[in-house]
């Protein structure tokens, strides 16, 4: 007996909105759905891959976090074309793929396959965040966002996106200096994360807030398959909602307004 199989995947990724052209980027928990129909693992991603890319075509893109925060804060040479991605084997598996472009960050890089991948992936600022940045350029693409096998809320990292422009007083942006292989010569090379000020009483509230917000005013595609499901929204509408709310209330995406503020004196 199994859970799903590729026609499932198909019919998955069609609900959520995808078509052709469409750039998507997908995250999540892709094991939360389930057995599928073939018990290798290798397969199974490779399903995911090939049903997103049926759907979007040659002029489509797929967009997948390949983070390596175990850099961060150490002297580990970060090798663009070499290092693992730590956000799942999913994104591992995109990444290894021929024609994959990876935005060259060493803690917390995107990697794109398809039409819009150099536009997507190159010649990006080197803060996380912000302008011209993969985010920005997703959004300004009327991208797709998929989180497969958890909540939008749990997976929704292009809040920060958010936070960064709308200038949140409890994170501040901090450098850090990496050693990077760069056409074989290693170069200590500046980039940027927007981390939150430790000295404040933050409390996340884990996005509930931001997303009861957008999901009153926005479509949220909720697609059952396996044991489990995935959500999907437009990156742009979300963009436009958020910073709305953000407009509304600085602190929209901590449980509590914080009561230490630094930033005042």
């Amino acid at each position: 007996m199994h859970d799903y199989d590729y026609n499932d995947l198909l019919e998955l990724y069609k609900n959520l909105g995808l078509g052709p052209g469409r750039v998507v980027y997908v995250t999540g928990n892709f094991g939360r759905l389930g057995r599928y129909y073939q018990n290798e693992r290798e397969i199974i991603l490779q399903d995911h891959i090939n049903a997103i890319q049926e759907i979007i075509g040659i002029n489509g893109t797929l967009v997948v976090p390949t983070h390596s925060w175990s850099l961060c804060n150490t002297d580990k040479l970060f090798d663009i074309e070499n290092m693992k991605s730590e956000t799942g084997p999913f994104t591992e598996k995109v990444r290894k793929m021929d024609n994959s472009v990876r935005q060259f960050h060493p803690f917390s890089s995107l990697t794109a396959v398809g039409k819009k991948s150099v536009e997507i992936c190159t010649n990006n600022s080197r803060h996380v965040f912000g302008l011209e940045s993969p985010f920005q350029r997703m959004i300004d693409l009327d991208a797709l966002y998929i989180s497969v096998g958890q909540p939008m809320e749990r997976s929704i990292s292009l809040v920060h996106h958010i936070e960064l422009l709308m200038g949140v007083p409890y994170r501040y942006t901090k450098e850090f200096i990496q050693p990077c292989l760069i056409d074989g010569d290693i170069k200590m090379i500046e980039f940027y994360v927007f981390v939150t000020r430790n000295e404040c009483d933050i409390i996340r509230d884990r996005n509930t807030k931001i997303m009861s917000k957008f999901r009153e005013k926005y479509n949220l595609q909720n697609v059952s398959v396996g044991r489990s499901f995935a959500e999907s929204l437009n990156m742009k509408d979300f963009f436009q909602s958020t910073t709305k709310e953000f407009m509304k209330d600085m602190y929209i995406w901590l449980k509590n307004d914080p009561k230490i503020r630094p930033y005042r004196e």
